[in-house]
């Protein structure tokens, strides 16, 4: 579909700042990186490890509805941001938002889009990790050597920071979502 061929034509573009997303797009079917289209129903298929779901012509809060109406639940971060969540087998996944009315620069994608891990790969960066936490950060790197991972670690926070234009803080965190 068009909006899922200019979604990951804007994640190649870098402009997602995280460098790992933009190699392993290249093999997202390798690697169970699934793109829905506006389900009725939220459906993980079998072999997904990391879900991106698109809202083609809608806003952050019509797809907020959607998640809340499909089992997904709010965390409150502090006073000002709150964290879409989803309780799944293996843990509790934090769900990013992106779309033009993202919050964060390195989020606003062309077509509002919820992406989450659903399960955790055989094989994931080892400075990534929270105890019972699905993050974004879990995408198998299995095509990847160790100092490819750690070359894009590295990197991944440098190109963040410049789009951004300081240090990523909790309003850009992976654990904030929406701002209040």
């Amino acid at each position: 579909m068009k909006e899922i061929q200019e979604q990951k034509e804007w994640i190649k573009s870098g402009g997602i700042g995280c460098l790992f997303a933009t190699a392993l797009l290249n093999r997202a079917n390798e690697i169970g990186w699934v793109f829905q289209i506006e389900p009725k129903r939220l459906e993980i298929p079998k072999d997904c490890f990391v879900l991106s779901i698109l809202f083609p012509n809608s806003n952050a809060e019509k797809v907020r509805l959607w998640a809340l109406d499909n089992g997904f639940y709010i965390e409150d971060i502090n006073e000002m941001y709150e964290g879409l969540r989803i309780n799944l087998s293996e843990g509790i996944s934090w769900v990013q938002y992106f779309g033009k009315d993202s919050h964060v620069k390195t989020r606003q994608s062309p077509h509002p889009m919820l992406s989450f891990t659903c399960k955790m790969p055989p094989q994931t960066y080892f400075k990534v990790g929270f105890n019972g936490v699905l993050h974004l950060a879990h995408a198998s790197i299995k095509h990847l050597t160790k100092l490819a991972a750690d070359k894009m670690w590295e990197n991944s926070h440098k190109k963040t920071e410049k789009i951004l234009g300081h240090k990523p803080t909790i309003r850009e965190a992976a654990k904030t979502t929406f701002i209040k």
